[in-house]
């Protein structure tokens, strides 16, 4: 079988797409269907997003057609069923996106915001729900709310949707005030159940709901902050695994390993790796710094301030 050598890109990606899926075409391909490949669709998803955020705009094309290829096989598996085609695909968010854009294809009147395209962007949901004939049996203001979205990002959601109704604090200090009352069940929740000072508590419901209610209240902290919630904590990791990989290469730099250095150690190979990234400066040698004399308290453990 030859490659399809078609007038675009597009078609001849179609064709492809559809030959793996022949008689003749790859035995795991022919194999896979819409929920098999759901693993492969979230892992190329995030792939775009990490190429975004480091700015890499190679390799973001690159991404961005494992991504298309994704969206070419689910329609061909769909076509196959004789249910819809990649054109279909396309022509209806393309019918979509001009109705929901009136501001851009039509009356201009009254739209000069962010906020006010969003505020028409979900009226105009509404109305195409109406004129289809879409009944939802669920009334709810969250109905809808796709139930496998992270749970960082569909707590968000939820947030934004009941915000709408005016079900919210009216300021930052409410949702603070209100997490600093939530960590306080946690400290009793905690206290009842062991020492704090143990290395690890056993599971427990009632902790893990305490732990629970914070985690949604920092969803809302966030959007109150205007501060992406996702976006947020994929920085703090990033951030933790840039300076433990140095403190790793100043470790190796000892001839021993991770483990044969006590916290304390480490906690200072921690510090030198904050403050190597603050400074870009030439930095000590590992084992001056672990056997320096400590002319300051040691922290429990490193933090990422």
């Amino acid at each position: 079988m030859n490659p399809p050598n078609l007038d675009s890109p597009l078609e001849n990606l179609l064709a492809l797409t559809a030959d793996l899926r022949s008689p003749e075409g790859c035995p795991w391909d022919k194999e896979q269907t819409h929920l098999s490949v759901i693993p492969h669709l979230l892992e190329e998803t995030y792939e775009v997003v990490d190429t975004i955020e480091q700015g890499d705009d190679n390799h973001l094309k690159e991404e961005l057609g494992d991504l298309l290829f994704q969206i070419t096989f689910h329609s061909q598996l769909a076509k196959e069923r004789g249910v819809f085609s990649f054109q279909d695909v396309a022509n209806d968010v393309f019918q979509k996106l001009v109705y929901r854009h009136p501001h851009v294809y039509g009356d201009t009147d009254g739209i000069h915001s962010g906020d006010q395209v969003l505020s028409q962007w979900d009226k105009l949901k509404q109305k195409e729900k109406e004129k289809t004939g879409k009944v939802d049996t669920d009334k709810s203001i969250l109905a809808g709310i796709p139930k496998a979205l992270p749970a960082i990002q569909r707590s968000e959601k939820i947030q934004s949707k009941v915000t709408k109704q005016g079900f919210d604090w009216p300021t930052v200090s409410g949702v603070f005030e209100k997490f600093q009352e939530e960590i306080k069940e946690l400290d009793t929740e905690l206290q009842t159940k062991g020492s704090l000072s143990s290395k690890k508590l056993p599971y427990d419901e009632r902790i893990e709901d305490e732990l629970g209610d914070l985690f949604f209240l920092l969803v809302n902290l966030s959007r109150k902050l205007s501060v992406d919630p996702e976006t947020c904590l994929r920085r703090a990791n990033e951030k933790f695994e840039t300076r433990f990989r140095i403190v790793e290469d100043l470790v190796s730099q000892t001839g021993k390993t991770l483990k044969d250095h006590s916290l304390e150690e480490l906690d200072l190979f921690w510090d030198q790796a904050k403050l190597q990234l603050k400074e870009k400066s030439i930095i000590p040698s590992p084992t001056d710094l672990i056997t320096k004399e400590n002319k300051g308290s040691v922290n429990q453990g490193p933090n990422q301030d």
